[in-house]
């Protein structure tokens, strides 16, 4: 969904550090952290009268025998995740440097914890949106206003306050980033290195998000150039590809069944408005740079499946959960309050639609194709109008006061080169804002660089800044592995792409090839999915089932996915069946499959999990003949 602007007032309260007994009791406090909760006001102008309390984890540093070093703030995206729910990434992230940094998390005022704000219908993702963001705004009333980046900002400042915190070294990712920016800006005596991880503008931003359009078509040229083994077109062509797709749903949507994300086959159609969705999702749900370019040209050729289930996953109906991990009503609140709008947000509601009308009909000839201006201003991902029928605000809070000087606090932005949301082009104009900022473009990652980086490569660049305010070597970024498009979709074994020989002991025959194709497209497949579906259990393209699973407890780069697969089928006449160990991070990938159908064999199937243009090695036997033979190996983000 979409991000938006507004407004602030500063009024510091003195305020004393409370202890909640539900965050501080021992049950629920861990030894070597303070879990505290802050009053602070809900109106530091006074106008609205009230409290709210503002929940928090402090980490201590682990060695006692040296004086501790700046702590680090870290602030979760959104707008509307808990940063206490995330925890335990910040804390893996930052592990290296806890022996002499306290780690804090403090969840933003209306999250988590924090006097969570509760719109149900909202919440639900039932109904229309902009009516449920009416219901929410109505429900809130004279606070709706309050839910503001630049109050949570003096939250935080209130927080260290009562801790007797000076100065901060502060981590944001995606909102965190936004957020960051707001807190530097406002407080910048507090902030002594500041990192932007996956970044826009807090001022000056365009509230049609013109750069994303162009950043989509370029880093599907780029993910076809560095698979160009793979990729199904010449990278010049892509651009292509996407608008005769978009010609051909235009004029005749795609209808039929596939696996939605929950597994079940369900009705999907293809029309420009959820092709939209699906093809933006690509920087958080890898699998689509990787299957999309083959999905589109099957579906060109009248083998529409590959696509409708990728269309029908990222289209699944579903809520946003709970509310203590995730809040859409303060994600509405941040949004409609913070984000620049296409309207005066003191206008009636019929003005205002009047004015986003008068915008969109304002706007450029072809300024986002292969969109038309219609379906960019209309899509339901953008959500531009979401916010049109939200309170006009009373209390003006913008999160960058007008007329404000970017401090010179040492800064490092880290941008993933295949972001969407927050796209290269919207984290160079962060970086062309703060005066003493550097900014590290890291290849063939999506949207947040650091957390859960399976390179090792962000993080540690990351950690070095904090501790020297200095990047260091970024040589790491030239090792991190292409995305490895699918080559082809094939409805059956015969028309798959044949694998290669290996070696001279291999005894093949060009069916076998393509049936070891198979195999390791099926479980490529079954990779794939993990971004994908919301649970740890699936269904193939054709049918069976899968599971794929891994210890939570283990750092994520350590970590080793266990995959089974019951009858998977990726083409409809090859049934595979086995088992196998996929590392998170560097490593060897090992899986066993035995199959059943066009052929028959039994193989194992060897890869390097993190290895740049790797290859997948397949051996055993294939209808009784020995089989030594490589394809290109599955990716996994």
């Amino acid at each position: 969904m979409l991000r938006r602007l507004l407004l602030t007032a500063l009024a510091v309260v003195p305020l004393a550090l409370a202890t909640s007994p539900a965050e501080a009791g021992a049950a629920k406090c861990p030894t070597g952290v303070v879990c505290g909760a802050l009053r602070v006001p809900l109106d530091r102008t006074g106008a609205t009268p009230g409290s709210i309390t503002v929940r928090f984890r402090l980490y201590k540093h682990t060695d006692a025998s040296k004086p501790p070093l700046e702590t680090i703030v870290a602030a979760e995206g959104g707008p509307g995740y808990s940063t206490l729910g995330s925890a335990d990434s910040y804390l893996e992230l930052f592990a290296p440097l806890r022996a002499r940094h306290d780690v804090l998390v403090v969840d933003q005022r209306g999250t988590g914890s924090s006097h969570v704000i509760k719109c149900a219908p909202a919440q639900s993702y039932v109904g229309d949106a902009v009516e449920n963001a009416r219901l929410c705004g109505e429900q809130l009333g004279d606070q709706a206003d309050l839910f503001t980046s630049a109050a949570a900002a003096d939250d935080l400042a209130a927080v260290l306050d009562s801790l007797g915190v000076a100065k901060i070294d502060l981590y944001g990712d995606s909102y965190g980033s936004f957020f960051a920016q707001t807190f530097t800006v406002r407080h910048p005596d507090r902030v002594r290195a500041l990192v932007l991880d996956g970044t826009y503008p807090a001022s000056h931003l365009d509230p049609w998000y013109p750069t994303s359009a162009g950043s989509l078509l370029r880093n599907f040229r780029a993910v076809c150039q560095r698979s160009a083994a793979t990729c199904p077109v010449a990278p010049s062509q892509m651009t292509a590809l996407l608008a005769q797709l978009l010609d051909k749903v235009r004029a005749h949507p795609i209808t039929g069944t596939a696996p939605d994300a929950n597994g079940r086959e369900s009705k999907v159609t293809i029309d420009a408005d959820t092709l939209f969705t699906t093809v933006f999702e690509a920087d958080t749900v890898p699998a689509i740079y990787r299957e999309f370019p083959a999905a589109a040209v099957a579906a060109l050729n009248g083998f529409d499946r590959p696509l409708l289930r990728l269309v029908g996953e990222e289209n699944t109906a579903g809520g946003a959960g709970a509310y203590v991990g995730f809040s859409e009503g303060a994600y509405l609140a941040y949004a409609c309050n913070d984000y620049p709008q296409l309207w005066d947000v003191h206008a009636s509601f019929a003005q205002r639609q009047r004015q986003f009308d008068a915008a969109a009909a304002a706007l450029t000839p072809g300024a986002f194709a292969p969109w038309t201006n219609a379906e960019w201003a209309h899509s339901s991902f953008n959500a531009f109008d979401y916010c049109i029928k939200w309170p006009a605000p009373t209390v003006a809070q913008p999160p960058i006061p007008p007329g404000a000087t970017y401090p010179n606090t040492p800064t490092l932005i880290v941008n993933g080169d295949l972001d969407l949301r927050t796209d290269v082009p919207q984290a160079e104009q962060v970086h062309s804002q703060f005066p003493n900022s550097t900014m590290v473009v890291i290849p063939n990652i999506g949207h947040v660089t650091a957390i859960s980086d399976a390179d090792a490569c962000s993080a540690a660049i990351v950690r070095r800044f904090v501790a020297t305010l200095a990047t260091g070597s970024t040589a790491c970024t030239a090792q991190i592995p292409e995305h490895r498009l699918v080559g082809k979709y094939a409805e059956t074994t015969a028309d798959a792409v044949p694998a290669e020989v290996a070696s001279p002991h291999d005894r093949s025959t060009v069916a076998d090839r393509r049936a070891a194709t198979v195999a390791v497209e099926t479980v490529a497949d079954v990779i794939d999915r993990w971004y994908a579906i919301p649970g740890y259990t699936g269904v193939g393209l054709f049918g069976g089932k899968f599971t794929m699973t891994t210890n939570y407890t283990l750092p994520f780069v350590t970590r080793v996915f266990k995959l089974d697969l019951v009858h998977e089928r990726w083409t409809s006449d090859l049934s595979v069946t086995g088992s196998g160990k996929v590392p998170r991070g560097a490593g060897d990938a090992r899986v066993v499959v035995s199959f059943t159908g066009a052929a028959k064999g039994s193989v194992k199937i060897t890869w390097g999990s993190r290895q740049p243009r790797a290859m997948a090695h397949v051996t055993g036997t294939i209808d009784g003949r020995h089989v030594d033979l490589t394809a290109p190996a599955p990716s996994f983000w």
